[in-house]
């Protein structure tokens, strides 16, 4: 009897701590869309980028680079927290760009950050005009 007795808290003690190890690693924001989208190729050049999570975060990093050049944006650093940060984003050329981000959550004071690139495609050349 004292062996099941063993066994039953030996399993409860260890579910116990499966719960505890994985409720912490669900409770951190996470970005849930991009606007550009992740490995989007676009036509036109977007003129604001939005990055939305699952909770409310202050974004307290954001680069925006092509070709190894970093591209000013301004990111306001006093507004207050929400599930959906905006930027305007300036004039933006044809080519590749690379967007690193990190932000707080102030529920839970953890930051979590990514990367993830876009795509400005090069405007297809018109067709010369033909005489007859």
């Amino acid at each position: 009897m004292s062996g099941f007795r063993l066994g039953g808290l030996t399993c409860g003690a260890l579910a116990l701590g499966a719960l505890m190890l994985a409720g912490p690693a669900d409770a951190h924001a996470k970005l849930r869309s991009s606007v550009p989208a992740a490995d989007a190729e676009l036509a036109a050049a977007p003129q604001i980028l939005t990055l939305t999570f699952n909770e409310n975060v202050r974004l307290a990093v954001l680069t925006l680079s092509t070709a190894g050049k970093d591209i000013p944006v301004a990111l306001d650093r006093n507004a207050a927290a929400a599930p959906q940060v905006s930027v305007p984003l300036p004039p933006l050329a044809p080519g590749k760009y690379q967007v690193q981000w990190s932000a707080l959550s102030p529920d839970d004071g953890h930051v979590v950050k990514g990367s993830y690139s876009f795509t400005i495609s090069t405007p297809a050349a018109s067709a010369p005009a033909t005489s007859h």
